[in-house]
């Protein structure tokens, strides 16, 4: 097996490594949970990941990182959101997400998808005006969204 890396992906921000394997296979693996592993010596189990306890995604110290059961790290991240307001793009009011529901809206514009409206009334006549082909489906510009919301979403934790 051959590693090269690490390396820091555009996209997200976040440290990689390259893995070739011995049979011709190549692979991405985070930087931060080959760290871990390489700390505690086995892999990590399909329900644990690793966190950066400073929330610093470039502070890879060994040190820094710890390891945490998947569905906890999520309620977690979804505390540290900050809310952002959005126009709905079917009636045009505005109203404001947080928590877990601007997770999803993140998730939903990284895959494309029109959004988010201000509720399921507004989301609902979009999508029967454009399933009869009413109207043309609205195009999301992803990149002017990265821009604005990229790794500006997280807020610091507060202190305890």
């Amino acid at each position: 097996m051959k590693i090269y890396g690490p390396y820091k992906r555009n996209q997200d921000g976040r440290w990689y490594l390259s893995v070739k394997h011995l049979s011709g296979k190549s692979s991405t693996i985070s930087y931060p949970k080959y760290l871990m592993e390489q700390k505690i010596g086995r892999p990590l189990h399909d329900d644990e990941t690793v966190d950066h306890i400073d929330r610093n995604v470039d502070n890879n110290s060994p040190s820094n990182l710890k390891i945490i059961c998947r569905a906890i790290h999520s309620k977690e991240d979804a505390l540290y959101l900050i809310p952002m307001t959005f126009i709905c793009p079917w009636c045009g009011g505005t109203f404001t997400k947080d928590g877990s529901k601007l997770g999803d809206v993140i998730n939903n514009r990284r895959k494309n998808k029109c959004g988010p409206f201000c509720s399921r009334r507004c989301a609902g006549k979009y999508g029967a005006y454009v399933g009869h082909n009413k109207i043309e489906r609205i195009e999301i510009d992803i990149k002017q969204f990265e821009l604005q919301h990229t790794r500006k979403y997280y807020q610091k934790p507060k202190p305890v």
